[in-house]
């Protein structure tokens, strides 16, 4: 009998070599998060931890403002018209700097007239704050240049000192929550400085200028974007501020433990997006066999996410938080089945994007954000931060109606994009 042989061509080893790089760098990444966590959760109170929460998870809705939205535009139309990338990334980061001011400024305002503590609403301006250096970090451009295992390592890197300091002030008892904060802040600015001197110095020719033309077309493409990914994310990026209103600061805090896992979840399924993403949007991501390997790839990466996070968390939570955080076990289990889920939708997400589908993804979007919100008006007694995660979970499933796009060809210039793809696989 002949032996197997698995065949492998050398776009397929690309795929696997950056896959391997991310996971490596985003898992010390990830792991520099966990400690930061599990730090600032010894170190404050859980109503405190709930607060500093809240202000964090509120960063990541205002990513998906400000950037997120633009960033997979951005590398399509970088992959697709490299010869105008200069005037692309300029335009980029000029739109990605001026919404993040824009959002600075209505945070100072919005605190302002908030019934909270002066330190809570200190905490929110600093983060805010940090939040406009955060829009700098150069990933789309790492990422629409195939260097996405570079861009990982310098992040990984400014985590690694980021946990060094937070590991500092915790030895030191000064760790509060607006420290806390600065210390977050902080992290998010030098990543935008040390990412961007990086990517200058990696592409030697790299001269970024602003373009009036191409800041109209990035807009038009990325508002609807901007509007689907902040509808998509909403969920869990509010998740912890919306219990704090709802449920008290205390509930907020237990459900902090259970969105950084969710959010974890969602953060290395994303490797594999950063990974694909720029082949997806090639002629290649059209071929039958490449749908079929993606497909798999997605749900088994999820269905293990799910079970090493199961493992994970219950690590943690018995060998290193104090016992009052025990009853976030429930919690953390509807929003791993809620991650898992959300998978399904992040891989169709993909296809409606290189589509230029933006409109199918915003109506998608608006369906997961309005079950979202209808589940967390409904009457249940004592659910509090349960309830939340059940709304996220609901959201989650609607999301997945996009994954349809992926194996739906609505033109024949798509069809004849296979037949091309097809070709290059004999090819290679």
């Amino acid at each position: 009998m002949q032996p197997i042989r698995i065949v492998k061509t050398p776009r397929e080893r690309q795929v696997a070599g950056t896959m391997l790089g991310l996971a490596f760098w985003t898992a010390i990444s990830q792991a520099c998060g966990l400690t930061a966590l599990l730090l600032f959760a010894n170190a404050l109170s859980p109503a405190d931890f709930g607060k500093l929460s809240g202000a964090i998870f509120l960063q990541q809705f205002f990513s998906t403002i400000s950037v997120s939205g633009f960033r997979s535009v951005v590398i399509r139309e970088i992959v697709k018209r490299p010869e105008h990338r200069d005037a692309i990334a300029g335009s980029y980061l000029f739109l990605a700097v001026l919404l993040g001011l824009l959002i600075f400024l209505v945070t100072a305002v919005a605190v302002w007239w908030l019934p909270i503590e002066s330190e809570e609403r200190t905490v929110y301006l600093v983060i805010a704050l940090g939040h406009v250096g955060a829009c700098l970090i150069p990933n789309a451009l790492y990422d629409a240049s195939q260097s996405q295992v570079r861009g990982a390592a310098v992040s990984a890197s400014v985590e690694i000192a980021g946990t060094l300091a937070i590991g500092v002030g915790f030895l030191l008892s000064v760790i509060t929550i607006p420290v806390a904060a600065a210390l977050i802040a902080g992290k998010w600015i030098a990543a935008a400085i040390i990412g961007l001197a990086d990517y200058t110095r990696q592409q030697n020719d790299f001269r970024p200028r602003l373009d009036q033309s191409q800041i109209r077309s990035l807009w038009k493409s990325a508002r609807l974007m901007s509007f689907a990914t902040m509808l998509n994310v909403a969920p869990a990026a509010l998740g912890v501020p919306l219990t704090r209103v709802l449920f008290g600061a205390g509930e907020a805090g237990l459900f902090a433990i259970a969105a950084f896992v969710f959010r974890t979840h969602a953060t290395v399924a994303g490797l594999l997006t950063r990974t694909v993403f720029p082949h997806v949007a090639g002629v290649y991501g059209e071929t039958g066999s490449f749908k079929r390997r993606l497909f798999i790839a997605f749900g088994c990466l999820s269905a293990s996410l799910t079970a090493i996070a199961v493992i994970c968390s219950e690590m943690m939570l018995r060998g290193f938080l104090p016992e009052e955080y025990h009853a976030a076990r429930w919690t953390i289990a509807l929003m791993l089945v809620a991650a898992t889920i959300r998978v399904g939708g992040v891989l169709g997400n993909m296809y409606l994007i290189t589509r230029y589908r933006e409109r199918l993804l915003a109506a998608i979007a608006v369906g997961g954000m309005l079950t979202f919100a209808m589940i967390l008006v409904l009457p249940m007694d004592n659910a509090g931060r349960n309830q939340t995660a059940l709304a996220i979970l609901g959201s989650s499933i609607v999301m997945t109606a996009s994954l349809l796009a992926m194996f739906n060809r609505t033109s024949t210039g798509e069809a004849m994009a296979d037949a091309r793809g097809q070709v290059d696989e004999v090819l290679d």
